[in-house]
């Protein structure tokens, strides 16, 4: 009897088995991914995206439902018994392989549909499946850019050292980033406000091969011609310089983009233009800027801690004694200048303030 069926399955083989098959492959690959950005990165925008994108695949070809399952023979496919041969050549060893593999499959798929309708002379809808096509290399690029953009917030932790020159008894700021970074600090911004362009350029360059060394960021301080020179892996731009949407302009998609603000409306409004990290504070009082403003105090960062779902840092004034107070408020991470770059031991002191940090969570926490 089921010989007798597979040669009637085998009368009914046409483009619409086809069809059939990578209609389902297309929608099951990209409800794949979507779960991956509403469920684990949680991702409202891109999750909607692919949402969208899988209901209008589905129903293009909905009228022609009826025909596909006529024409279906799941019972008798040769695929199914080949891909059980090939024991762990579709093995996936993280979130990213399956992301890449998923997408690879929709398009593919999608070609698959756009040739098959083509036989069967709906050329419009060929059409369609061919933007459709394009629609998902656009999709799969946004993800590109997300995932590695969330890869640098995710640095955002721990330590956040930021140079200067002038507090680190004479040494030279190229010495001082490798001292902090063999350290463990996986964040360093470089801001130099009083220096020569030619000087910081140098200076700059051999900072960012040093971050990529130690895998750490590379934050440049308001110098956006600067930042894209040296290939930086962020832009820090405060509440006076040029806005974020036109710096996004400027450095691409794969730069992150920080704000300095000192007030919950601040705040709101950086979270709303699109920064990737803002900087709050000053949380105690600071000589360190000539231009500094007046402490905002920990009821600013209470406000940040409760509503603010972006990475953020505590800078102003943060020393190895009041540390734990930002710490015990919520903060993750922690902008430091002169009480690292002017200690004696650079590397010892570091190592104190993570030990210190860590005496209720782990040390990996932070770097």
């Amino acid at each position: 009897m089921c010989k007798g069926l597979k040669i009637i399955y085998n009368m009914l083989n046409d483009s619409f088995r086809i069809l059939d098959a990578n209609l389902n492959r297309a929608s099951e690959g990209i409800r794949v991914i979507e779960d991956i950005f509403r469920f684990i990165y949680e991702d409202e925008n891109i999750s909607n995206e692919l949402r969208l994108l899988r209901h209008k695949i589905r129903k293009s070809l909905k009228n022609f439902n009826e025909k596909f399952l006529t024409k279906r023979s799941s019972l008798f496919d040769v695929g199914l018994k080949n891909s059980n041969k090939k024991e762990g050549l579709d093995k996936k060893n993280n979130i990213n392989e399956l992301i890449y593999a998923n997408f690879k499959r929709v398009e593919e798929a999608l070609r698959c549909i756009e040739e098959n309708l083509k036989i069967e002379k709906l050329h419009k809808l060929s059409k369609l499946y061919e933007e459709l096509r394009f629609d998902v290399y656009n999709i799969e690029k946004e993800v590109t850019i997300f995932k590695s953009l969330d890869a640098k917030k995710k640095k955002i932790t721990g330590i956040y050292a930021i140079s200067g020159e002038e507090f680190s008894c004479m040494r030279d700021n190229v010495y001082v980033a490798e001292e902090i970074l063999k350290a463990g600090v996986k964040v360093f911004q470089y801001r130099e406000k009083e220096k020569k362009m030619l000087y910081k350029y140098e200076q700059a360059k051999k900072i960012k091969a040093l971050c990529n060394k130690y895998d750490a960021l590379f934050i440049m301080n308001d110098d956006i011609d600067l930042a894209i020179l040296v290939g930086a892996d962020g832009v820090h731009i405060g509440q006076e310089d040029i806005p974020i949407k036109e710096v996004r302009k400027l450095v691409g998609d794969n730069m992150i983009i920080g704000v300095s603000t000192h007030s919950p409306k601040e705040a709101d409004r950086a979270v709303k233009e699109g920064a990737d990290y803002i900087g709050v504070g000053p949380i105690f009082k600071t000589k360190t800027k000539k231009d500094v403003i007046d402490p905002v105090g920990l009821k600013y960062l209470d406000y940040v801690v409760k509503n603010i779902k972006i990475p953020f840092v505590a800078i102003g004034g943060i020393k190895e004694h009041n540390i734990l107070e930002t710490k015990k408020r919520g903060a993750k991470c922690f902008a430091m200048i002169t009480e690292i770059v002017g200690a004696k031991d650079i590397q010892s002191k570091i190592n104190k303030i993570y030990n210190l940090l860590n005496e209720t969570s782990t040390h990996n926490v932070f770097y």
